[in-house]
């Protein structure tokens, strides 16, 4: 395989990648008049921008272009998905132009985090990934008929979770890593459910404007510290799960 071929993959593999995270909503299509402002659909595409952005570690040698041609694989399969996933368009301006911004936020974010673990530091690959992971048991419950048991969604987070932490540990130091990762995961839990909130406010006919975004700051700090929004088992799970793996990883350096 010549070394322009393997160039060129990546943003075949971008594309891939975001088709892969955003699949739910393609396979199982829900109605978008409020997309994205539903938890579902954000998690999808942050979800499927993160996995398209991880391509561009095909080539860490060429890391501008890599990171452009990741970029333009993001961005153009996030045109077609959405686009053949939303349906009839939205009849509000106001609405549109809201989903619009929202989509384009999501994407934007999801394909600088997916970018930034593959070609940054490895001490940057939990942090940037923890938010994504957290979109996993949703990503599976949006592929799968009916909802998924708590328990289940407990495993899958903490699974989602474990896979990312491990796998940014390289040195003792790479543990510090962690901390932002927990607190951005915790945030995209949280933020979440204020989503699904502002999408109801929204069905209802209410627009988004300073006084419902100052009153769900207002909620989000709320939800934030309600453990039940954040399936603590599975935090629980993962954080057990993650000490005694990278304790085995960092055995060595552990050892006296």
């Amino acid at each position: 395989m010549t070394e322009r071929t393997r160039l060129w993959l990546v943003p075949l593999a971008a594309a891939a990648g975001w088709g892969v995270g955003f699949l739910p909503q393609l396979v199982q299509p829900q109605p978008l008049l409020l997309a994205p402002m539903v938890a579902e659909l954000v998690s999808f595409t942050l979800l499927a921008a993160a996995l398209g952005g991880l391509a561009a570690g095909l080539r860490p040698d060429r890391r501008l272009l890599s990171a452009v041609l990741a970029g333009a694989g993001v961005l153009g399969a996030a045109f077609l998905g959405l686009t053949l996933a939303s349906g009839p368009a939205a009849t509000n301006p106001s609405t549109l132009t809201h989903m619009i911004a929202i989509a384009a936020i999501t994407t934007l974010a999801g394909l600088a985090a997916g970018i930034a673990a593959s070609l940054g530091p490895c001490v940057l690959r939990a942090p940037m990934l923890a938010a994504p992971a957290v979109c996993v048991p949703l990503w599976l419950d949006g592929m799968l008929p009916g909802e998924l048991p708590s328990s289940v969604i407990d495993a899958l987070l903490a699974a989602a979770l474990v896979t990312v932490l491990v796998t940014s540990v390289r040195r003792a130091v790479d543990v510090v890593a962690w901390v932002p990762a927990w607190i951005l995961g915790w945030a995209m839990q949280t933020l979440l459910t204020v989503l699904v909130a502002i999408g109801v406010l929204i069905q209802e006919g209410r627009s988004v404007d300073a006084g419902l975004l100052s009153s769900h700051l207002v909620y989000f700090h709320e939800r934030w510290n309600e453990p039940a929004v954040h399936y603590p088992a599975g935090w629980a799970l993962a954080g057990v799960l993650a000490l005694a793996l990278v304790a085995w990883r960092l055995r060595d350096t552990l050892r006296v």
